[in-house]
């Protein structure tokens, strides 16, 4: 049995869990609320069950559909880009679609080893970094080593 787990949330269509599976890991659970993009991964996954929303999974929840929480080793998150990006409004967290902090609160829930974001570039520039510079603190805050990528 592989050691090397992932769990996805803001799934999309898989494209972070399809390189983490090259790169070794297996996808053991998804959360996905789209309804064509959860067709598409239950087409492309099958077998890894779909959390559906966000705002409800917790160490209970993964246990019920057979997770370990604890052999966890990396987490990832393509979180909504909307609230972040040049094309839209830019604004951060006072978008209702902004998830961070329920990706910040599964995080310090389940404590994967290692924690994968994905975002727009404007996460990095809107608004003098200031919601960049808040999920930095909020990962250091919970004890990880952060580097980051453009």
């Amino acid at each position: 049995m592989n050691d090397l787990t992932h769990l996805s949330l803001c799934t999309g269509i898989g494209g972070i869990d399809l390189a983490a599976e090259w790169a070794g890991f297996r996808t053991v659970g998804q959360c996905e609320i789209d309804e064509y993009a959860s067709k598409v991964l239950e087409k492309n996954f099958k077998g890894v069950p779909n959390l559906h929303d966000i705002r409800t999974v917790s160490n209970t929840w993964l246990r019920e559909v057979g997770i370990n929480a604890e052999r966890i080793t990396l987490m990832s998150a393509g979180f909504p880009c909307q609230p972040y990006s040049f094309a839209g409004k830019g604004q951060g967290d006072g978008d209702e679609r902004d998830l961070w902090g329920e990706v910040k609160r599964c995080i310090g829930e389940i404590r994967p080893k290692w924690f994968v974001g994905e975002n727009t570039p404007g996460l990095f520039a809107r608004a003098n970094q200031r919601y960049f510079k808040r999920i930095l603190a909020d990962l250091a805050e919970m004890g990880y080593s952060v580097s980051w990528g453009i």
